[in-house]
């Protein structure tokens, strides 16, 4: 079942994204991840990162910006997919920061606040901006912006029950309150959230040009991905 939603939820990724180049040949393929043939416009956003100011992909315009979508509760790939941005992050060394940035979204607004996401990054040393919104259907729309199929079921299985919640607040004693919230918080610890993986790389005029799908991708050949867009607009690669 777990194989079989991952089918369906890359399927509908490569539907959403645009046209992505799977080609084998050497000749044809510019870089090591997918390419985007051609390119498209990379729709921007304007979230809330861990620090509580906004970030957005035009803020960043005329770097090369990375994308990805991830989440704190994830028990494996998004780990892999964070642990990967931040290899790659030291190795650009100066590159970072000066032509290239990341920027992690949330699949996960329930649990990742700005508040969550700043104890979590800070433990994790990852200082890159990773962003939710309060507001849960602006992401719901952004994930479709993006191509990003996600298990949504708990935004809105949460949203419904909480009004439910508050007249029964009012009906119970505090007793009870204090046990229906700890059962609650107990429950939205565990629920895992299905999503399609994909790490995009943006060009330096906001386009979408490669995407990287999954966890398990090579951090050097992403990173020549990363100067090969470098080049082409004639940024500096500080002896790279």
């Amino acid at each position: 079942m777990r194989k079989l939603l991952g089918v369906l939820l890359l399927t509908a990724m490569l539907l959403l994204s645009g046209c992505l180049d799977v080609s084998d040949g050497q000749n044809t393929q510019k870089f090591n991840g997918l390419d985007y043939n051609p390119p498209i416009t990379a729709p921007d956003f304007t979230l809330t990162n861990q620090y509580n100011t906004t970030t957005s992909v035009s803020e960043h315009a005329g770097k090369v910006v990375i994308v990805a979508f991830t989440y704190t509760h994830c028990p494996d790939v998004c780990l892999a997919v964070e642990a990967n941005l931040y290899s790659v992050m030291t190795e650009l060394g100066p590159d970072y920061g000066a032509d290239v940035e990341i920027i992690s979204i949330t699949i996960d607004p329930m649990r990742d606040t700005p508040e969550h996401l700043l104890n979590w990054t800070t433990t994790h040393n990852y200082t890159w901006p990773h962003v939710t919104s309060e507001d849960h259907m602006v992401m719901v729309d952004l994930w479709n912006d993006w191509g990003i199929a996600v298990n949504n079921e708990h935004i809105n299985s949460n949203h419904s029950d909480h009004g439910e919640n508050e007249t029964s607040e009012e009906e119970h004693h505090e007793e009870d309150e204090h046990e229906d919230e700890g059962q609650e918080g107990e429950a939205a610890e565990i629920y895992e959230v299905g999503h399609s993986t994909v790490t995009f790389i943006i060009d330096q005029d906001g386009m979408k040009r490669i995407a990287w799908v999954g966890s398990d991708w090579s951090v050097h050949g992403f990173l020549e991905d990363i100067r090969t867009l470098m080049g082409e607009d004639g940024h500096s690669t500080h002896g790279h």
